[in-house]
């Protein structure tokens, strides 16, 4: 009984930590995969992405770059379908976001995505509601200017 009694203090002194009040994350800086992806949008338009396989590439994304040209961008690729909830931190620019099916089906998508300057903690969290498998990051702007939506399909083949 006591054991558990002490599991449950520890549990409770380790809480604040588990809600966001811990110090800045640690994200390991990864050297981009070459944007040899070809993405073709329903409207023609060709994207050049960089892939985003491992964990670590994941997450650091597109952190500290100051520009995405216009037919460049980033995919994330995840192991299996879920529920994949995207931020902005150490992101110095804005992008739009799109989350794609496991069949490249357009299900979420996030326009003008607002860079973070404020510290992890206070970095909103966007996407995630809908269960997808592939994230695209594009310069902002790219969702309008290529009349994306809901339910459309991005062509797509990925050679690691």
């Amino acid at each position: 009984m006591q054991r558990i009694a002490g599991l449950l203090l520890s549990l409770l002194l380790l809480w604040p930590g588990m809600l966001g009040c811990s110090p800045e994350p640690v994200i390991q800086k990864v050297a981009p995969r070459p944007a040899n992806t070809l993405i073709k949008l329903p409207d023609g338009f060709v994207v050049h992405a960089e892939l985003a396989v491992t964990k670590a590439e994941r997450e650091y994304g597109l952190m500290d770059r100051t520009s995405l040209l216009q037919g460049r961008g980033m995919l994330f690729v995840h192991d299996g379908p879920g529920r994949y909830p995207y931020w902005m931190y150490h992101c110095k620019i804005g992008l739009d976001i799109i989350w794609m099916s496991p069949v490249h089906t357009i299900v979420e998508m996030s326009a003008d995505t607002p860079p973070c300057k404020g510290k992890a903690r206070t970095c909103p969290s966007y996407g995630g509601r809908e269960i997808s498998q592939y994230v695209l990051e594009l310069p902002e702007g790219s969702i309008n200017e290529h009349h994306l939506a809901l339910g459309q399909v991005l062509d797509f083949h990925i050679n690691n």
